[in-house]
């Protein structure tokens, strides 16, 4: 599909020329003569590039740029415009998240190579591999839908997968051009300073990793980033590897904590979805792990396709690094997991697996996961901290309360 650009600027000669300039490089175009019919087209369709203009008569060039900023919708790249522009004016508008500024009249190469260098900013490999998956999976491509209209709406995200889901492929959906991207690295920071938190992802993306893993007071201060996002235009994701439901029945969430994030719940097709074929998304992954330069053979498909993965997309990632590290001939496709395979401790079968007491079944799991990951990393539980996205301070607990030991050493 051609990238769509929306070019804004109250005089009709120069949207014109624009229109037929981009629209000859095969870009598809959208015009607006002033701020509000930006809003309009902004609101029906998230561009992919925006070439606004400084002065306008109702609503300036810079002012609606603050407003998209401030409403959390300012997740293209705008490139400001202006044949009087000042210095100071040039600086403001970089400082809110204008990624670059033309000075009229453009010259039809400086235009397009602008126009292109901007594109190709936005391209990166994890969004090309969202889109490889949607490709394949109806569930992907709904996901990737519903977080488009959310992110549309300025709504804070909740995306909710099994332990080892795909969460990370939205990743480069959810970052805005040249605006931070925080991560929270250690849990206790939400209960130690989330204003913090929130002044350093002012304007940008602030990314929890998993709300399951949080305590009460930890919850609280997620609930007080959340209070504070749209004044701070900041865009709020969660992640959770359990149901909010079960969560809230545990008693480890508290429904005012979850309340502004139900709105924006959207599911992360686990590996095993019934609307995907496995050796199809496992393509996808190894292209975007070699860049495209290799394909699995159809033994590698077929043995991937008969198999099971309860570490879900981690666990699937790690078997496809070492096929495009040291080749399938290395690999034995008889160790793969098999499909409706159950971790040791949970039943013979998968009749074990799904009768077992959620606790225990989920303690099961855990425990094998881990093991199979830490055997992997040579026992390092720092290593494994970072290839499974916790803080290490917990996992330690976790490992502690599994009953497994690593050797701690990184």
């Amino acid at each position: 599909m051609s990238r769509h650009i929306l070019v804004v600027d109250d005089e009709s000669g120069i949207r014109e020329l624009l229109a037929d300039i981009l629209g000859d490089e095969g870009y598809r175009v959208t015009l607006a003569e002033n701020a509000t019919a930006a809003r309009a087209a902004r609101a029906a369709e998230r561009p992919d590039l925006v070439l606004l203009d400084i002065w306008m008569p109702d609503t300036d060039g810079v002012t609606l740029l603050k407003e998209w900023q401030r409403n959390g919708l300012l997740d293209m790249p705008v490139v400001m415009m202006s044949g009087h522009a000042t210095i100071d004016t040039a600086v403001e508008a970089t400082r809110i998240g204008a990624a670059e500024f033309l000075e009229k009249p453009v010259s039809l190469s400086r235009l397009l190579e602008t126009v292109q260098r901007q594109l190709a900013g936005t391209v990166v490999a994890g969004n090309d591999l969202l889109s490889a998956l949607a490709t394949v999976s109806p569930a992907f491509e709904r996901a990737r839908a519903q977080v488009e209209a959310l992110l549309a709406r300025g709504q804070p995200l909740l995306l909710v997968g099994p332990p080892g889901a795909a969460f990370d492929v939205f990743q480069p959906l959810l970052r805005r051009p040249q605006a931070p991207w925080l991560a929270l690295e250690r849990q206790s920071q939400l209960a130690d300073s989330p204003s913090d938190l929130v002044d350093r992802a002012s304007g940008g993306t602030l990314w929890i990793p998993d709300l399951a893993a949080l305590s009460k007071l930890e919850g609280r201060g997620l609930l007080i980033v959340s209070n504070r996002r749209t004044q701070a235009s900041l865009r709020l994701v969660v992640a959770s590897t359990a149901d909010p439901a079960r969560l809230l029945a545990d008693g480890r969430l508290d429904a005012a904590v979850f309340a502004p994030l139900a709105p924006g719940r959207v599911d992360v097709p686990a590996l095993l979805h019934t609307e995907h074929d496995v050796a199809e998304v496992a393509e996808c992954l190894f292209a975007s792990l070699t860049d495209g330069r290799s394909r699995l053979s159809a033994e590698a498909r077929d043995a991937i396709g008969r198999s099971g993965f309860l570490g879900d997309f981690v666990e699937l990632r790690a078997w496809l690094e070492r096929v495009a590290l040291l080749g399938e001939a290395a690999v034995d496709w008889l160790q793969l997991p098999a499909s409706g395979a159950v971790p040791a401790g949970v039943g013979g079968g998968r009749g074990g697996w799904f009768d077992a007491p959620l606790r225990e079944a989920r303690d099961a799991f855990e425990r094998a996961y881990f093991e199979h990951h830490l055997q992997r990393l040579g026992g390092r539980v720092s290593a494994l901290a970072e290839h499974v996205g916790l803080e290490r301070t917990h996992l330690y607990r976790r490992l502690k309360q599994l009953g497994i030991r690593g050797n701690g050493g990184s």
